[in-house]
Order: C-alpha cells, then structure tokens, then sequence
C-alpha cells in the first residue's frame, strides 16, 4: 500500500527502498526470533526435548491471501509431527523467522544465494514479492514450558486471551 509517511506523531518519511536516495543500504536483514525461545525449540523440534515437560508454540502464521491483516492463529506442540512438518528438515531451522527486504536501487546488491532459507522480499515490475522456501512463516509466537502433567495450552484459550487484549485497547 503507498504511503507517504509512517504511522504514528513523528511524521517518518515512508520508503525507505522508494528511489536511490539509500542505494548504499544493500537490503535489511531482520529477525522476530533471535531469542532464547528460538535457541530452545531448534533443539526441542529435533529431538532433544528433556523429559517432564510439555513445549508449546502458539501465536500467528503469515496469512499469505492478497489483502489480508491478520495472521492465522496456530497453538503446536514443539515435539510433535504437525509442528516438525512445517520444515523440510523435520525440525524447526535456525533460518526460520529471517526476512530479508531487498533494495531495489542497492548499488551492490545482496544475493538471494547469501541466505538461501530466509524470506526474500523484493521488487519486481513495480511489485513487491516475497519468496520463501518455508510454505508457511510465522508473525509472532510466544513458547510455553510447562509441567507434562497439566493440560497442555489450548488455542481457544489463547484466542479467548487474545480478543480480551484487543477490547481492552480498543
């Protein structure tokens, strides 16, 4: 969507990648994941999950349908074969979650080759596109570690959690 200006009382200029004023800024390179959950499920997805306990990933998946504004909401457990399917590898990579904006007036461009997993977004004929080798990308998510005794997390739970907040700020 064209937008002049970001959100919010600054007034930022919107377009950062918009004409060659930043063809020096090769592309932007960002992360929602680079924390000690990420560091925890790459070992828990592939096997190394210590006994006791129960992993838990819920939050939203990119909805990839032209116009959408919201994620897809999805509660998986981290140890299991719906959660482990979501990669080729059987287990959650570390290159999950990467998203790589390119800039399309960048005088020394960055190669798609140089992270081959990450989400590329790039422009094409005048549109931006993303590829990713990932049919599914996860918006957000937040883990739960909790006692293999108790209930496991329900998404309902989390959806009814979640309505709660957004009425609240409303």
């Amino acid at each position: 969507m064209p937008a002049e200006y970001l959100l919010g009382p600054t007034q930022f200029p919107a377009g950062l990648f918009a004409n060659d004023r930043h063809a020096e800024l090769s592309a932007v390179i960002f992360s929602n994941a680079c924390s000690i959950s990420k560091l925890n499920r790459v070992a828990i997805s592939g096997g190394g999950a210590p006994e006791g306990y129960r992993y838990t990933r819920l939050g939203h998946f990119f909805d990839r349908t032209p116009g959408a504004l919201r994620g897809i909401p999805f509660c998986l457990d981290i140890t299991g074969d719906e959660y482990r399917g979501l990669w080729p590898h059987g287990y959650e990579p570390w290159t999950a979650e990467i998203e790589v904006f390119h800039n399309p007036f960048a005088r020394h461009p960055v190669s798609f080759d140089l992270l081959p997993e990450a989400q590329h977004w790039f422009e094409e004929n005048g549109e931006w596109l993303c590829r990713s080798v990932y049919e599914t990308s996860i918006l957000w998510s937040q883990t739960l570690i909790t006692d293999a005794n108790k209930p496991a997390p329900a998404l309902q739970d989390h959806l009814i959690a979640e309505d709660r907040v957004h009425f609240e700020a409303d």
